[in-house]
């Protein structure tokens, strides 16, 4: 939680929070693009963090609006254009988190399918003089993880 005194005091530093929030998720969002979702480790925690926060806060100013009771139109200003750049760059990030989870379930899929073909082959035969087809395979290949 924040620990503001004042609705004023509350503002400034829900707008630090707010932008600090939007360049993690700008910064995390040019690596996803960039197809490098690995470099993402050492901030995850940090964008996990920061992101709680401002869930939390949120909700609580939701709730009890008088916590921003007597704050000045520029502040007023300056929390909205906050708001709407983060709103833009969480909808960018979104896509492009989408996009690299449809890339790595692709690929487990595919690893899963050429894994299963290959095991297919060395099936044993059954009643009917064919192979049996067990379905999908797990990727651990039968050994405990």
């Amino acid at each position: 939680m924040l620990s503001a005194q004042t609705p004023s005091d509350r503002a400034t530093q829900l707008l630090a929070l707010t932008k600090r929030l939007t360049e993690r998720l700008a910064g995390d969002t040019a690596v996803l693009e960039a197809h490098r979702p690995q470099d993402l480790v050492g901030g995850i925690e940090e964008t996990r963090s920061l992101s709680n926060l401002y869930r939390l806060e949120t909700a609580r100013i939701k709730a009890d609006p008088s916590l921003l009771n007597g704050i000045s139109a520029n502040e007023k200003n300056a929390l909205r254009e906050a708001t709407e750049l983060f709103d833009k760059t969480l909808a960018r990030y979104e896509s492009a988190v989408i996009a690299a989870k449809t890339i790595t379930e692709g690929i487990v899929a595919a690893v899963a399918e050429d894994l299963n073909n290959r095991t297919a082959r060395t099936a044993t035969y059954g009643a009917q003089g064919r192979t049996s087809n067990t379905g999908p395979q797990s990727l651990n290949l039968g050994r405990t993880a």
